[in-house]
């Protein structure tokens, strides 16, 4: 089989990928966020620089390199909840399936909460990037169930916005808890306070 058959190809890429967030999660564990470079990451993965960039665009990024897995859990979980179910406890129920990730990768969203609480860089690409992007999309597919236009209606991006706040609430108290509570517990919590919307 040839290096450039295309699955072959892809395996390969992705075995980078992970290893580069492999090795940043551990330099970023051992010094924290600030102390650690893109060439320090690079380096401890034995590849260049360049090839660094060709996979993520900042240190940032490559903490968050999950993060279109959980988009993908939020938006599938949404898309399959049953038609006559509100909408606010399809909501509900999307971002929770998105709790599960944090209970099967501990170790991985923790460090990204503890590093977003200590460092106001990753608190704001987290929120800027990572968490804007999902309350967009999910804003998105809540205005498609409901049939309106997001932009005449404001009812999906507040929705949307109350779920993630719900959801920001709880990795807060994840962290400051050292993570050693359930986070579905927590997240649970500040999701209940959703369900006393009408809708």
């Amino acid at each position: 089989m040839s290096d450039f058959e295309p699955g072959r190809r892809q395996r390969k890429k992705q075995a980078t990928r992970d290893d580069l967030m492999d090795h940043a999660a551990r330099l970023f564990d051992e010094r924290g966020f600030d102390a650690v470079t893109t060439t320090d990451i690079a380096e401890a993965a034995d590849v260049s620089q360049r090839t660094f960039f060709r996979h993520f665009s900042s240190k940032e990024a490559v903490l968050y390199g999950h993060a279109d897995v959980l988009r993908r859990r939020l938006l599938d979980e949404f898309a399959n909840r049953p038609d006559q179910e509100s909408v606010v406890d399809s909501v509900i129920a999307a971002v929770r399936a998105m709790g599960g990730y944090y209970e099967t990768h501990h170790d991985e969203t923790f460090l990204q909460a503890r590093l977003a609480a200590d460092f106001p860089a990753v608190a704001a690409y987290a929120r800027a990037y990572v968490q804007n992007d999902w309350e967009h999309e999910l804003t998105a597919a809540i205005a498609a169930r409901m049939g309106i236009d997001p932009l005449a209606d404001p009812r999906p991006e507040i929705l949307a916005s109350a779920a993630f706040a719900a959801y920001r609430a709880a990795v807060r108290r994840w962290s400051a808890g050292g993570g050693r509570a359930a986070f579905g517990e927590l997240l649970d919590e500040s999701l209940a306070a959703l369900a006393t919307f009408p809708g």
